[in-house]
């Protein structure tokens, strides 16, 4: 059960969506290393990478702009990787660095789905249980549901539907 609230968390933080767009930069940019038999990231790229990834997630995930690490930040972590591993880096390496980057953006995503859903949700509550009245047989289950339930049952929807439209390619 902890995982699942877990995983959920994640989900609407947009960790999920992030880990998806480094997946799919790092298959795009790693070539594969035969002494290892893995793919690894060149070094070099690391830079390009970056900037790719940042672009995805400015176009998929909602909220302000997110600005990617300045150069000097990136060449430091290059200099640091070619110090340890001058081969390239791992894929979960690569998602770490990522995550590390990331992780004061991705409050502001939270937030901003939060806001949408609490603002939104008394509003739709109100109008489904108006529309619920205007129907005859409807009118007396619509007067028992409380109202306050329906903004918790409006935001959490909410929240997973924003979820799926950021997570569309």
């Amino acid at each position: 059960m902890a995982q699942f609230f877990s995983r959920m968390w994640e989900r609407a933080q947009g960790k999920l969506d992030v880990l998806r767009i480094c997946d799919k930069v790092f298959e795009e940019l790693a070539v594969m290393n035969t002494a290892k038999n893995t793919k690894l990231l060149d070094i070099s790229s690391l830079h390009i990478a970056t900037l790719m990834v940042y672009n995805s997630i400015n176009k998929q995930l909602v909220g302000p702009h997110k600005d990617p690490p300045c150069m000097q930040v990136i060449s430091y972590k290059m200099e640091s990787y070619r110090a340890v591993k001058p081969e390239g880096i791992t894929q979960q390496e690569f998602r770490e660095l990522i995550m590390e980057w990331v992780k004061k953006d991705l409050r502001l995503v939270l937030a901003n789905k939060a806001v949408v859903a609490i603002l939104a949700a008394p509003l739709l509550a109100v109008s489904a249980k108006n529309a619920g009245r205007q129907v005859p047989r409807m009118r007396d289950t619509v007067d028992k549901v409380p109202t306050p339930l329906l903004f918790v049952v409006f935001s959490a929807g909410l929240m997973l539907l924003q979820d799926v439209r950021a997570g569309k390619q």
